[in-house]
């Protein structure tokens, strides 16, 4: 068995003014990773499939996903995006991530995580219903998927959400809104069988642990992961995107 280079503590740490929870890294094996890039060069685009939205480009260093506003529309049918990986993700995995919006007051931004058809399909199976950035398209329509909404500057919290059905199963701290302007703030998604974590800048905001029954079975095989803006954001950087295995889940129950 490969052995994670990283070890910290199960799930908590003392952070000098109080207990801080953080990610256990015991099982990750950052020494494999799955996926890796910085977007340092327009060819990185390659990797990704951009649903709805205006652009995706690199600039700087860094990718680029922007949405036009659309004056008189409904917010539910503005210009959102969904900025696919190819790369099919095993079902348990660390993804890591910096980000940085344009305007922190404004905007909402979501990880699809564990993605496939209703079915079993791949996402980008010619028989799945077209997608355009609306969201009932990626939580009503012929997808099953996890998502974390990790910013959501109108509401200040953070939602866990199980599809197809849109299903709330947690919340947690949106901490993006509250980061220190024009900086890039680290986001790590873990998540082995039925257990989710996400934190940010190496503290927890949200944990989720799936009972395989309220919303239907435990999703344990392996999908896509994509990246969401909801058209009000219209502009984020990313500065890279590390995917790394989970090698067990041992410990977690």
């Amino acid at each position: 068995m490969m052995v994670a280079a990283s070890v910290s503590p199960a799930w908590a740490s003392n952070s000098g003014d109080g207990i801080r929870e953080s990610l256990d890294e015991r099982y990750v094996d950052r020494s494999h990773p799955l996926y890796e890039t910085e977007f340092d060069s327009p060819q990185a685009l390659q990797d990704w499939v951009l649903e709805g939205g205006q652009a995706a480009r690199t600039e700087n260093g860094n990718l680029i996903l922007e949405s036009e506003y659309r004056p008189g529309v409904r917010r539910r049918d503005q210009d959102h995006l969904v900025f696919w990986l190819k790369n099919e993700v095993p079902a348990d995995f660390l993804m890591e991530f910096s980000v940085r919006p344009q305007d922190r007051s404004n905007g909402l931004n979501i990880i699809f995580f564990n993605a496939r058809g209703i079915h079993g399909e791949s996402i980008f199976d010619p028989g799945l219903k077209k997608r355009d950035g609306r969201f009932r398209h990626y939580t009503k329509g012929d997808l099953d998927s996890y998502h974390v909404s990790y910013w959501a500057s109108d509401r200040g919290s953070l939602n866990v959400r199980k599809n197809k059905g849109f299903h709330l199963v947690a919340s947690g701290k949106d901490m993006i809104t509250s980061g220190a302007p024009g900086t890039f703030q680290k986001v790590s998604l873990y998540k082995c069988a039925g257990h989710i974590r996400l934190a940010i800048d190496g503290e927890l905001a949200v944990r989720y642990d799936d009972d395989g029954e309220s919303y239907g079975p435990i999703y344990s095989h392996s999908g896509w992961i994509g990246l969401r803006q909801m058209g009000h954001t219209l502009r984020s950087e990313y500065g890279y995107v590390k995917i790394y295995p989970v090698m067990s889940c041992d410990g977690m129950d």
